[in-house]
């Protein structure tokens, strides 16, 4: 499945949402657009998709879930950080072992979020963001 980039007018913070679940990839869409100054510049739902369209947009911010049909959005993170160490990245999964939080960390994850308990705090920590905060969870 090819990555799908969005064009807007806004020029804030740019978002690159990653998730295979295309309800819980809109619903994040979704919620983002309600933010000010935020931006989703494209999404994918498997790895060669994200890394195709990361690579071409160009995001500020990566939201990636864990587990993708064709492998993991840790390795995404950890293969698209190596060309833009700017990226700013967010893990969002249902997987969330200390083994997942370890290698979500290590492939430059600033955020390691549980779907079912953290999903709301998605604005809050992309309004951290957009400040430059670096507050890690």
């Amino acid at each position: 499945m090819p990555y799908s980039q969005r064009q807007s007018g806004n020029h804030g913070l740019k978002i690159f949402v990653v998730e295979d679940s295309a309800a819980v990839r809109e619903r994040l869409i979704e919620m983002i657009r309600d933010l000010e100054d935020m931006e989703v510049v494209g999404e994918a739902g498997t790895c060669e998709a994200a890394l195709a369209g990361i690579m071409a947009t160009r995001p500020d911010v990566a939201i990636l879930d864990v587990h993708l049909p064709d492998g993991s959005g840790i390795k995404v993170l950890a293969a698209v950080k190596q060309l833009l160490v700017n990226l700013r990245g967010i893990v969002l999964t249902n997987y969330t072992s200390a083994q997942h939080r370890t290698a979500a960390a290590d492939a430059g994850a600033e955020y390691f979020l549980d779907k079912s308990a953290d999903f709301e705090r998605i604005p809050e920590i992309l309004g951290r963001l957009a400040l430059n905060g670096s507050e890690e969870s």
